[in-house]
């Protein structure tokens, strides 16, 4: 499984220069909808502490700051660490006070974080890359505070 696990983390830090333009092409740009509708279906509020995993280059990270706000955090989880170097210079285009976002390299089967720390989580495309479906989703929800 780790042998896996790397060969994927390797595909990822290879494609990150061109994973924006790639999701668009693939998707006809339709990604930004569906992202948009992770983060109502997240149920982030204002000075929420919010989790993105396998957040890639950060867009779903992005619009998780704007909708907590200036008093939430954003955490934004990949172990593509080229993927995160372009999340973390990515412009923020908005005119309002958002989130400061901390970008971590991980795994999401073994998240560095304490238990119930959590208020949301929103996951883009990245269950379908995870090599132990069952074992991330035990980690989101330890992560997660109770009723998230």
């Amino acid at each position: 499984m780790v042998k896996e696990s790397n060969s994927i983390q390797e595909i990822f830090n290879r494609i990150a220069p061109v994973y924006d333009q790639l999701n668009d092409g693939l998707s006809l740009g339709q990604h930004r909808i569906w992202k948009k509708m992770a983060l109502g279906w997240s149920g982030a509020k204002p000075g929420d502490t919010a989790l993105d995993l396998c957040c890639g280059s950060g867009d779903l990270a992005l619009l998780l700051a704007q909708q907590v706000g200036k008093p939430g955090r954003v955490f934004g989880v990949d172990f593509s660490a080229c993927q995160l170097e372009i999340a973390q210079h990515r412009p923020r285009p908005f005119t309002i006070p958002t989130a400061d976002i901390t970008w971590v390299e991980a795994d999401v089967l073994a998240l560095p974080f304490a238990d119930h720390t959590f208020d949301c989580a929103t996951m883009g495309y990245g269950l379908r890359n995870v090599v132990d479906i069952s074992r991330s989703l035990q980690e989101l929800y330890r992560v997660l505070k109770p009723g998230a």
